[in-house]
């Protein structure tokens, strides 16, 4: 019985490597953004103008300097290591400068999105400087970071920011004043196909910087630079149509006599990079970058296509056989207990949920991947061992036995002889 117990679930770990099985990280309602805390990853000094915005790429984070909202004026183009590596494997130091590029006019820069499965990074503009610019996107090579073309989105208004949902394959936007600020849904042709509504009316600020989208939610900062207010950051639910949060932001400043949150983007599944232009009380003028862990839910569901288990539950049982006295145990014991819950059924996303957050708590964040294997691996461990503990169990009872009776058979033999 055990034996296909541990068969089964080393099947299902195999379903999972093969796609069977997906993870799903989403941010864990409303209140997620409450009481976040920041830290500071990264300083260098700002160019002369206003770094507008982020993005992350596989091995890249990319920020764009506005130098000058002028067509005769180059923006700065900044490529920063992510990991421990570059593309070519070489070892390198994270977030240390990689490349800059200094060799066109992006126009106000405000906000970026990269798409994996184009490898290119999406430009959002805000201003026409250029007349035919208006309502369009700057299409970036995220290696060379060179310009490759433009898109037209629309002639009605200019974007402020814009991400890319891998999951529906669609762009979100947000408009300037002229459309409202409303949030819209592009398809992968750059095509308008839902329009969210506009949330200015309830925003703290005038106005809005970039955007990152996380599951259903929209995640922005509104501009206060000057109105003595402090920091935000908005939360707005796409199902909702709805602003849903809108929380103070601390990053500890010390020193600082003026902060502008301008960009953010989602580095892995709860883990958001902002950038922050400052000046200081000595007169310097610096970007920073900042870290933070957003508190978040993992589910795993079966790929479309494959049955047998409830979305966000993978759920094993074992097969329906009647353990014998010795399997069982006695009433209470251990591993009758343990028989008993298998029986009934192993539910993974408990379990998932309980380790997430205790590493939550730690601040370490890991691959849905490599937290569904470890849980499937260690299950499948610890049946192997309590089948080992059950047969030594076994065999010490039949050696008890066995010296019962061979006691009972001399002594009847002592009796018989005299």
């Amino acid at each position: 019985m055990w034996g296909k117990l541990i068969k089964g679930i080393l099947i299902l770990a195999l379903l999972f490597y093969v796609g069977g099985i997906e993870g799903r990280a989403e941010i864990a309602g409303d209140g997620a953004l409450k009481n976040l805390r920041w830290s500071q990853i990264y300083e260098e000094p700002r160019h002369g103008g206003v770094v507008q915005s982020v993005c992350a790429t596989e091995y890249y984070i990319i920020t764009m300097e506005n130098v000058a909202d002028d067509p005769n004026v180059p923006d700065i183009i900044s490529a920063y290591y992510r990991g421990s590596t570059d593309e070519n494997g070489n070892p390198v130091t994270p977030y240390t400068l990689a490349k800059r590029v200094q060799e066109r006019e992006w126009e106000h820069c405000n906000g970026m999105a990269y798409n994996p499965e184009t490898n290119e990074i999406y430009v959002a503009l805000y201003t026409n400087t250029i007349a035919e610019n208006r309502g369009c996107l700057y299409v970036m090579d995220p290696e060379t970071l060179d310009y490759k073309r433009t898109v037209k989105i629309s002639g009605d208004y200019n974007i402020l920011g814009i991400d890319y949902q891998e999951e529906s394959k669609q762009y979100v936007i947000q408009t300037n004043s002229d459309g409202g600020y409303s949030f819209k849904i592009l398809n992968e042709d750059f095509e308008v196909v839902e329009d969210l509504g506009e949330y200015a009316h309830t925003a703290k600020g005038d106005n809005f910087q970039d955007l990152a989208v996380s599951g259903d939610y929209i995640l922005n900062f509104p501009l206060t630079l000057g109105m003595k207010i402090g920091d935000f950051i908005h939360m707005y639910s796409m199902s909702r149509r709805e602003m849903v949060a809108s929380e103070p932001l601390d990053f500890g400043f010390s020193g600082v006599t003026e902060a502008e949150p301008e960009s953010l983007c989602e580095l892995t599944p709860g883990v958001f990079l902002a950038v922050v232009n400052v000046e200081t009380e000595d007169g310097k003028s610096l970007v920073r970058l900042y870290e933070t862990l957003v508190p978040y839910n993992m589910t795993f569901e079966p790929v479309k296509n494959i049955a047998g288990s409830e979305p966000g539950k993978v759920t094993v049982k074992a097969p329906k056989e009647k353990m014998s006295k010795e399997e069982a145990g006695a009433e209470g014991n251990i591993w009758g207990s343990f028989s008993k819950r298998i029986k009934e059924g192993v539910d993974f996303s408990s379990m998932l949920e309980s380790i997430k957050a205790k590493l939550a708590e730690k601040d370490i964040q890991l691959p849905a991947k490599f937290v569904l294997t470890f849980v499937i691996m260690t299950l499948a461990f610890l049946l192997v061992f309590l089948s080992i503990y059950a047969y030594v169990l076994r065999v010490r009872r039949e050696r008890k036995r066995r010296e019962k009776e061979r006691k009972r058979r001399r002594r009847m033999a002592l009796e018989a002889v005299n």
